[in-house]
């Protein structure tokens, strides 16, 4: 502390025996030396809001995706669930809840054959049953109203494979070839 003392003592007595163009280069220096470290300051205080900002912009936007990934997993959720409902229903018999939908649409079954239980229904995957069904000369339409049944029932029936050709005998009729499968929870 007395070194600063005798510093500052040392500093007054030197400006007081210096010349005014001395004291006036001395007063420049000192408030050039205040501006440099205000202006130095400054930029530190201007950077280090800048970082924080960033950093809460960059958290806001973090908050958001969460947020959003929140309502995707709810809704995504209850899909599951559904699904999960649809499953524990049983599903229809496929022969003749296919020609019953068949009937419905105006549409002729040329041929029908149950696969039986494909796949599933152990370590409790889903069990899935099958039906192959041939459809002769049947008009684009009445195709697409019968797939769309199908695929619109209660519980999961879906239509696994569709193989479609031009009959033979008219073009404007198709003949169709369907694999329709029906799951059942295990």
């Amino acid at each position: 502390m007395d070194k600063i003392k005798s510093a500052l003592a040392d500093a007054m007595q030197y400006l007081e025996a210096a010349s005014p163009r001395e004291r006036r280069l001395v007063m420049l220096t000192g408030v050039a030396l205040v501006a440099f470290i205000l202006i130095i300051t400054w930029g530190g205080m201007n950077s280090a809001m800048r970082r924080r900002q960033d950093a809460l912009d960059e958290k806001r936007e973090a908050f958001e995706k969460i947020q959003k990934l929140a309502g995707n997993f709810g809704a995504r959720e209850q899909e599951r669930q559904m699904m999960e409902a649809r499953l524990r229903q049983s599903p229809p018999q496929l022969m003749s809840f296919v020609d019953n939908l068949a009937k419905q649409e105006g549409v002729d079954v040329g041929g029908m054959s149950d696969r039986g239980v494909v796949s599933g229904g152990a370590g409790g995957k889903p069990k899935e049953s099958s039906v192959e069904v041939n459809l002769g000369r049947v008009p684009l339409e009445k195709l697409t109203k019968l797939l769309a049944a199908i695929e619109h029932t209660p519980g999961v029936v879906r239509v696994r494979r569709l193989r479609v050709r031009k009959s033979l005998d008219n073009k404007d009729t198709l003949d169709v070839s369907i694999t329709i499968s029906a799951w059942q929870g295990a």
